[in-house]
């Protein structure tokens, strides 16, 4: 299995694919560029084309408020609306602007990883939110300078390993603020302990919760979660003064707010974990990242990661078969290597497989971001971003648990319920039509009168929009919005019956700004 795809079965449809799935779609001229990529110097140099920029976020910057000296963390209770709406729209921006596949391989971990703004707490909300997603922006990168460093302050990362590598992402997780707050580690002692993050490190991080993948014989126990939870006491936050005196952190060489290891509460007891009672150098298991080094080791581990990351990139039944082969690449091949992984992933047969092209529903976050991508549309205001969030119900601040968001057709979903539903089909009127009224206060509609308008020449050259052409002006608009659709014959009656009466009554681009209503639309283009 994962044999890679022969060079002779490269297709446009599979260029179009790998789009789509590695990033947010494109448009016509990028879809023509990857499948000539692969004609000329083969699929392999199209993967790697998508793989291997490194990723510098430095031109999507934090907002200025965030950099602050005086007031790093935006701390008034009456601002936290527009801190909000502020990074709400600055993560929106990082999907849009940033390098495709780390915009994508972003979005999963915030996904993976979950936080949920409420109980990271006023004091610590913004700081730690912005610290959270640079750390996971980092890792969506891959290849980025400075990775001997520590990371939120906590010395215990130098050397932990770079950027880019599963295992090294959880252990900066364990030491984030956002998640020792989330999963209340600041309140885990030996004398106190606290299973909330222990327990979800193993059935959502590493090992998962039992499924057709693992097998009875590598299932962890109740006790298992209790070693882990033990292991994980003691981690705790330095706080943070608005003034300019010298404060503790600062005497420690440690950022404002930093991580730390109180280890007088923490439980240093030699622990038994997973069928394992010693280190494999002998030495006894008493930390977090012992945990971490063990659950990492195991088969079930690289078998749920590599579940979870097929679902997302590629088709949401992959087979035991390609689960075990994945999991064999993931752990022995590459060691938690993110990229090498995708690479593996992205060239194999099965990913062009016809049962896995057009089998996944757009998540919120693809649909808005391969929507902007394919129409050359500016991100709307922060007002209007959150307003289309909350429709959608697809708050990245407000998790509907710690797992994260529901597969659409999982328990609890709500993302692509009823109400959800006929909001995404009447959306594309806010570009097409300017239809603001859609927006749910006065405020937001008022955020986007200046809204730059989209460029529909480039969208539908006039030279296509006369009605005698509409077959090659129909062909032009599905190439960019639907490029691996075919639509019905009554579809295509429909379609041009409506361009024809607009068109008549209204003037030729208005007939093409319907067209394009009605086919960001359609159930198809809620397809991927």
């Amino acid at each position: 299995m994962l044999d890679p795809l022969p060079q002779e079965s490269w297709s446009r449809r599979h260029a179009n694919h790998l789009l789509l799935r590695a990033g947010f779609g494109g448009t016509p001229e990028e879809q023509e560029a990857l499948f000539q990529l692969g004609v000329e110097q083969g699929v392999e140099a199209a993967v790697d084309f998508l793989l291997e920029t490194t990723e510098d976020w430095s031109g999507l910057p934090w907002p200025e408020w965030a950099l602050s000296e005086e007031d790093p963390n935006g701390f008034t209770f009456g601002n936290q609306g527009l801190r909000r709406r502020q990074f709400n729209h600055w993560y929106f921006k990082n999907l849009k602007e940033g390098q495709p596949l780390a915009s994508k391989l972003l979005k999963f971990f915030v996904d993976h990883f979950a936080i949920d703004s409420a109980p990271i707490g006023q004091y610590y909300r913004f700081i730690g939110l912005f610290r959270y997603m640079e750390m996971l922006r980092k890792h969506a990168a891959g290849n980025v300078a400075g990775t001997d460093q520590p990371f939120e302050g906590d010395e215990r990362l130098v050397g932990s390993g770079h950027y880019g590598n599963f295992r090294t992402m959880v252990k900066h997780v364990s030491w984030s603020i956002a998640m020792i707050r989330t999963l209340d580690l600041y309140v885990s002692t030996s004398r106190s302990i606290n299973e909330n993050f222990g327990r979800e490190l193993l059935e959502l991080f590493t090992l998962g919760i039992g499924n057709a993948y693992t097998n009875e014989d590598d299932e962890y126990t109740e006790e298992d979660v209790g070693a882990a939870a033990e292991a994980f006491t003691g981690r705790k936050i330095w706080n943070f003064r608005y003034d300019t005196g010298v404060n503790q952190a600062e005497s420690r060489g440690l950022h404002p707010a930093a991580t730390y290891q109180n280890v007088n509460l923490q439980d240093r007891s030699p622990k038994e974990f997973y069928g394992n009672t010693k280190m494999s150098d002998g030495s006894d298991i008493v930390d977090g990242d012992d945990i971490i080094e063990l659950a990492f080791q195991s088969n079930r581990c690289a078998k749920h990661l590599s579940w979870k990351m097929w679902r997302y990139f590629a088709s949401p039944e992959p087979s035991k078969e390609l689960v075990a082969a994945l999991a064999s690449r993931l752990r022995d091949t590459h060691d938690y290597e993110i990229r090498p992984f995708l690479k593996d992933l992205f060239l194999s047969e099965e990913f062009y497989d016809e049962t896995v092209i057009n089998s996944q529903i757009k998540d919120a976050g693809d649909f808005i971001t391969c929507l902007e991508t394919q129409l050359g549309a500016a991100l709307p205001t922060q007002d209007a971003m959150e307003d289309i969030m909350q429709q959608l119900g697809y708050e990245i601040l407000f998790p509907p648990s710690i797992a994260g968001w529901p597969e659409p057709d999982g328990e609890g979903n709500t993302w692509l319920a009823t109400g959800s539903m006929v909001f995404r089909m009447n959306m594309p009127s806010i570009w097409s039509h300017r239809n603001f009224d859609i927006f749910t206060t006065a405020r937001t509609r008022n955020s986007m009168a200046e809204y730059a308008d989209i460029d529909w020449e480039q969208i539908a050259p006039s030279n296509l929009r006369a009605i005698e052409s509409f077959p090659l002006l129909l062909d032009t608009l599905t190439a960019r919005f639907l490029p691996n659709r075919s639509l019905r014959k009554s579809q295509v009656r429909s379609l041009l019956d409506r361009y024809t009466t607009v068109t008549e009554q209204l003037g030729s681009i208005e007939g093409v700004k319907e067209l394009v209503r009605l086919l960001l639309a359609l159930p198809e283009y809620q397809i991927q």
